[in-house]
């Protein structure tokens, strides 16, 4: 009860040796699924290999960054954490939908205090985004964790601006100019467009993995994990046989899930079998 409980930064975690085989097959799974906003295996993998590189296992991409129009970002969440793993430090002053305030520090860094209120806010010329009128709170706490950590330990943003920010560096980026129609230059350039084919039924196939993967981000613990997944063996079975390509993006949850549930380094425990029963409502 009293055991001392090693803390261990993600950079010195313990992280499986992947090959690039290894990586080119999550990311791809996790582009065909666009779980994070990008259906390009090119720019997941090249996010994959960041998260490789910091230590971290390459299927979390998905958790810890996200692809706006092309641009990659790293959440909010991803930077505090990081900052913290890595020795950082947090005081927040405030928090609330009129300002965010925290001092943010760290041995090799120095100290920097950094706020966020409405007249900053106004500054920046944010006012208008829809988001930051919803989720005041929220834009702003993350605002202040981007910048306090850029300031102080920049290693922990990746290199890479917060989701937000480049949202909010897309809305002002000037539109692409129209190309004009060209003028008809026949009758047979008037006529209508002929009416659009009926969308296609859906696939229960896609659905299912849907409810799977979901399924598997709730799994409270590795033991419930494994026996949903047992209990749902013969469907898996039957999708992997008629879409492959599903059957890769249950396996990029499984793994991500798997390793968020298993501390580093530990192999699983096999407690006793699970029967459907013991799953929550709902999973």
């Amino acid at each position: 009860m009293n055991a001392v409980v090693e803390f261990r930064p993600q950079s010195q975690a313990v992280t499986p040796n992947f090959t690039m085989t290894d990586m080119e097959r999550v990311a791809l799974a996790i582009a065909k699924g666009g779980l994070f906003g990008s259906n390009d295996p090119n720019a997941v993998l090249t996010l994959c290999m960041l998260a490789q590189a910091e230590g971290q296992h390459p299927a979390v991409v998905f958790r810890d960054y996200h692809i706006i129009n092309g641009k990659p970002a790293k959440k909010a969440e991803a930077m505090h954490r990081d900052f913290l793993a890595a020795g950082g430090r947090i005081e927040w002053h405030r928090c609330d939908d009129e300002c965010a305030d925290a001092t943010f520090s760290h041995p090799h860094g120095g100290s920097m205090r950094i706020t966020w209120d409405n007249a900053r806010v106004q500054q920046a010329q944010l006012g208008g985004n829809p988001m930051h009128k919803k989720y005041p709170r929220q834009m702003k706490r993350s605002r202040v964790i981007s910048e306090g950590v850029r300031s102080v330990y920049p290693m922990a943003t990746s290199g890479l601006y917060e989701t937000g920010e480049v949202q909010d560096i897309i809305a002002t980026e000037a539109p692409a100019p129209a190309v004009p129609m060209p003028v008809a230059k026949r009758a047979r350039d008037l006529q209508p467009a002929p009416a659009a084919l009926a969308a296609p039924a859906e696939d229960p196939h896609e659905k299912f993995a849907a409810s799977t993967i979901a399924a598997i981000h709730r799994a409270p613990d590795a033991e419930k994990l494994e026996a949903f997944i047992a209990n749902r063996s013969a469907k898996l079975d039957a999708m992997n046989e008629a879409r492959p390509d599903l059957g890769d993006q249950v396996d990029a949850a499984l793994i991500v899930r798997r390793a968020e549930l298993t501390p580093a380094g530990k192999p699983d425990e096999d407690n006793g079998e699970v029967t459907a029963d013991d799953l929550p409502d709902g999973f």
